[in-house]
């Protein structure tokens, strides 16, 4: 049985951007006392994100990955030049939106456990997540293995992240659009 903190089966990596945990041997069972666990651990009123990589290292050939996330942070649309990723909703609700290489938006979905649970984007395609509830939980899946920083390409046409009022007009924007093709 897999459980955080417990270093016998998982291992925790300090070079990543959020605290990700690693599974050191299968088989993985994700039931609902490791995703209370992960609530736990993003803290309820400090928001952290926190990722469980059912995978045992960044360079592994398949990332299979189960995500906390929390609305107000900006997830910049992005592509992987050479690879496509599934998510699939455990909890709680997003949004993914999918660009043209101008940033035209041409799909986006609203994902829940009550609606569509399962959006897959195809590789070279640009696109985003956004957290619409306090936390999301979901799961990832997509080849390996991490590249770092050249794993994903961002474009000139959405903001780097450095402009808090550009970020949040930008997901604004985001935000009414998804609203408006799910009403």
């Amino acid at each position: 049985m897999v459980r955080l903190g417990d270093l016998d089966s998982v291992w925790q990596d300090p070079q990543a951007k959020t605290q990700a945990w690693f599974c050191r041997r299968l088989p993985v069972r994700v039931d609902r006392p490791l995703l209370e666990e992960l609530k736990r651990l993003a803290g309820e009123g400090e928001g952290r994100n926190v990722r469980l990589c059912l995978h045992e290292a960044p360079g592994a050939s398949f990332h299979d990955m189960i995500i906390l996330e929390h609305p107000g942070r900006y997830y910049r649309p992005h592509k992987h030049p050479a690879k496509g990723e599934s998510y699939h909703v455990i909890e709680g609700s997003m949004g993914v939106l999918i660009f043209d290489d101008e940033g035209r938006l041409v799909d986006a979905c609203r994902l829940s456990p009550e609606g569509t649970v399962i959006y897959r984007v195809g590789a070279g395609t640009y696109h985003a997540v956004l957290p619409l509830s306090s936390p999301i939980i979901y799961h990832e899946s997509k080849v390996g293995p991490f590249l770092g920083e050249g794993d994903s390409v961002y474009p000139d046409w959405a903001p780097d992240g450095r402009d808090a009022q550009a970020v949040i007009a930008y997901t604004e924007r985001l935000r009414s659009a998804l609203d408006a093709l799910h009403q």
